[in-house]
């Protein structure tokens, strides 16, 4: 899959904008605060209805105006589909798929997949679990619809539970609803536990590879420490939905004395994380500054490469990465880029020679316009 086309209206400072888009490399070149990551941004829309550089709906919307639009035309199967989202400040976002309107945002996901890369992307392996899960719910809402169900019902679930425990007395009633939301909280938990593990042999295999063609050297790995899921995350196989299930109940029944007392959820997959290694030493803990940026873009190669695996495609979303990066990895970066799909790429500085060798595309971006180069 990849775009043909993009059309913004009211969107950062873009009052009105069109391109049309080549299926191979797009460079998106100009000073910084020009305007090129809104480009990134406005794409992120159309795959997930939300912003990846993690702004708000209203900080989108173009100053001294009340909405915004994003749409585009998307290849995909050998058809075109068009895509819309709207928005409107005090109301809801609104999505359209070949002119109808639909009832859920999530319709939207997955009709086009997109892996960002940032250099903020090294806080995947620098800073806490919690942008490692994303990662994987990232990848995993994008390839299935029912992933997305169970992780957007176990968010709530988890609030309401937390919302129980907070309020828990000591009495028959308070236990009840505690229970009700346990019950819901296995339901939900256990699916999305299981869809992680089930991802991590291929996505891991992937992010391995990749680390190799870039460092040439040393062995990454990947290992998923479940805070549920317990001794059935230790196996070589990824365990079944109902083995997590039982594991997760136990596991609620351990801490059960010790969450009433705190008031919130104490084990779940919103506690899990994602360890990265370095042969057998955790990253976090001792990797210089260039295995951070190396191990990163590797997992988020390894992204693309599982939102491909299907070969329906992807498109690659990189964010002034050449700043991070010396001539040599640039120019590894992306040819493996170049292999996985369509690439749209921002930077301060001119295209790289290395682009001559794809089908390539370059525009000149200044304040509130693009011009073709």
């Amino acid at each position: 899959m990849w775009i043909r086309a993009l059309r913004l209206t009211d969107f950062r400072n873009y009052e009105r904008l069109e391109l049309e888009l080549e299926e191979g490399l797009n460079f998106f070149t100009g000073s910084n605060g020009s305007g090129k990551t809104s480009i990134l941004e406005a794409v992120s829309y159309l795959a997930v209805a939300r912003s990846l550089r993690g702004a708000t709906d209203a900080e989108v919307v173009r100053w001294g105006s009340s909405s915004f639009g994003v749409g585009g035309d998307i290849v995909a199967d050998g058809s075109v589909r068009s895509s819309t989202l709207r928005f409107t400040r005090g109301g809801k976002k609104e999505v359209t798929l070949d002119g109808e309107k639909q009832a859920l945002l999530s319709d939207l996901v997955g009709v086009l997949r997109v892996a960002w890369f940032c250099p903020e992307d090294t806080w995947l392996t620098k800073g806490g679990p919690s942008e490692r899960r994303k990662l994987l719910d990232m990848t995993l809402c994008q390839l299935d619809p029912a992933y997305l169900d169970a992780l957007s019902n176990y968010r709530r679930t988890l609030r309401q539970r937390n919302e129980a425990l907070l309020s828990w007395t000591p009495d028959d009633e308070s236990e009840a609803l505690v229970g009700v939301w346990s019950d819901r909280l296995l339901h939900y938990g256990s699916k999305v536990t299981a869809g992680r593990m089930r991802l991590l042999p291929r996505f891991a295999e992937a992010v391995a590879g990749f680390h190799r063609s870039i460092s040439g050297s040393d062995a990454l790995s990947l290992r998923y420490r479940s805070t549920a899921a317990g001794d059935a995350a230790s196996g070589d196989e990824p365990p079944t939905e109902d083995k997590v299930r039982s594991c997760f109940a136990d596991s609620l029944k351990r801490v059960a004395a010790d969450e009433r007392r705190r008031g919130f959820t104490l084990v779940g997959p919103h506690r899990d994380d994602l360890e990265v290694r370095l042969g057998e030493r955790l990253l976090r803990t001792f990797g210089s500054q260039g295995q951070h940026r190396t191990a990163a873009i590797a997992l988020k190669l390894g992204e693309a490469a599982v939102l491909d695996s299907d070969g329906r495609g992807v498109v690659v979303l990189l964010d002034d990465i050449m700043s991070e990066l010396d001539d040599e990895r640039a120019a590894s970066l992306l040819e493996l880029v170049g292999d996985l799909g369509q690439a749209l790429m921002t930077s301060t500085r001119d295209a790289p020679a290395v682009a001559a060798g794809h089908r390539s595309r370059s525009f000149v971006v200044e304040a509130g316009g693009v011009k073709r180069q």
